[in-house]
């Protein structure tokens, strides 16, 4: 994309001074689909079971774009469970790299015999941990627009020898108390405890199964309940927020089944141990937080989500008085400056909810509709690469704050049922 072919129309955001990485688009992918070796904790990690080649255009030109946004000190990878190729994630003979070994991984995902129709989303959960544990890192969704370099959301802030910070998270409230976070964005140092707790429990979830049905009845997580919907929540700032649904409720079975990678989390958070682990206290102590809705979800709040494609495809006339450029407009500007990430997800969706964008773009003839010339989404996709915010310039995002505990705490061992 050409760096000239737009100027920022939106407040709150300029150019960046120095250019992005130029190299073609080729060089890029050959790079991916051959990882180098781990070199140090700036690693991003990101997973498609099937392989590169096998995603949507739309979410492979946003990987392209963590690269060419992040720069050199950073290292991209997405791996696979693709036999013979080279980022496969788990070890194989053809592979000059063994990312995880198999003590951390299940018995279906090492024999690929995970089954049911989220095998994808499920293998990439249990991926994610240990790559994370292993090596430190950024883990993001591939359906993730990145519109903040992870410096300054919360990674200085990790590296950082005086600060207390350890992990990054964003929260996302899922049960009736607060504390939950959004899995598909996750920041940590290298050997980070909570990470390594966390992927214990995961591992224990999966123990003899290929699915994830009846999960939400596993007894280390069973005693937790099942996620909540919104108007179920303790909260002290409600929000507005369309998650795509027709009107009828999740069944919240299932929906906990799916999430139970989130529900291994809340155990890990609201666990103290024998062994001196404290998880409220860490969980307050050592974890950066931002909030879901304000960085990552903002679309959830300003609008229907069936409303996002037909927006973003309209022609780019920023000086519009007509109302839908008006509502564009004041959408994409408002993500451009104010968000760190746009996620569009392409995961748990019931027939009868509306079309998120993830879909739209995914459908057949939609392939290049994010960079269709002339367009809003052309321009939020150049703004992506070329321009940066001005909120909080060349520093993190200041951390929330969590209050006490509400929650019941769980005291036992971490893979003892209470």
């Amino acid at each position: 994309m050409n760096r000239h072919a737009f100027q920022p129309a939106t407040p709150g955001i300029v150019l960046i001074p120095e250019d992005v990485d130029t190299r073609p688009d080729a060089e890029l992918v050959e790079a991916l689909k051959n990882p180098a070796p781990v070199r140090h904790e700036r690693n991003v990690w990101g997973f498609w079971n099937s392989g590169w080649d096998t995603m949507k255009p739309w979410t492979q030109r946003n990987v392209l774009g963590w690269i060419r946004r992040q720069g050199p000190s950073w290292d991209v990878r997405i791996l696979d469970m693709v036999p013979g190729s080279a980022a496969n994630v788990q070890e194989h003979a053809n592979s000059a790299i063994n990312f995880v070994p198999p003590q951390y991984l299940p018995e279906c995902f090492k024999n690929n015999t995970m089954d049911g129709p989220t095998k994808g989303q499920h293998s990439s959960d249990l991926a994610r941990l240990p790559l994370l544990y292993l090596y430190g890192g950024v883990w993001l969704d591939v359906g993730s627009l990145l519109f903040r370099r992870f410096d300054d959301i919360f990674w200085r802030d990790l590296e950082d020898p005086v600060s207390p910070f350890e992990m990054g998270m964003s929260l996302f409230q899922m049960r009736k108390y607060p504390g939950q976070a959004l899995t598909g964005f996750i920041a940590a140092r290298k050997g980070n405890p909570f990470i390594e707790r966390w992927m214990k429990v995961s591992l224990e979830l999966w123990k003899g199964r290929t699915n994830c049905f009846g999960l939400h009845e596993h007894p280390l997580i069973k005693p937790l309940g099942t996620m909540v919907p919104p108007d179920w929540q303790e909260t002290d700032r409600p929000r507005n927020i369309d998650m795509g649904g027709s009107g009828e409720s999740f069944d919240l079975g299932i929906l906990t089944d799916y999430l139970a990678f989130n529900m291994a989390y809340e155990r890990v958070r609201l666990l103290i141990d024998e062994d001196g682990w404290d998880g409220p206290a860490y969980y307050r102590t050592h974890v950066h937080f931002i909030d879901t809705f304000d960085e990552i979800l903002k679309s959830h709040e300003m609008m229907l989500q069936d409303e996002l494609f037909p927006l973003l495809s309209l022609p780019f006339e920023p000086d519009s008085s007509e109302p839908q450029q008006k509502k564009a407009a004041e959408y994409v500007g408002h993500v451009l400056a104010n968000c760190s990430i746009g996620k569009h997800a392409q995961g748990h969706w019931q027939p009868g909810n509306r079309i998120p964008l993830a879909m739209s773009w995914g459908m057949p003839g939609n392939e290049n509709a994010d960079i269709k010339e002339g367009t809003w989404s052309e321009y939020m996709r150049w703004a992506s690469l070329f321009c940066e915010q001005t909120r909080y310039r060349g520093q993190c995002l200041p951390s929330l704050k969590l209050g006490k505990e509400k929650d019941s705490i769980i005291k036992g061992a971490l893979l003892k049922a209470d």
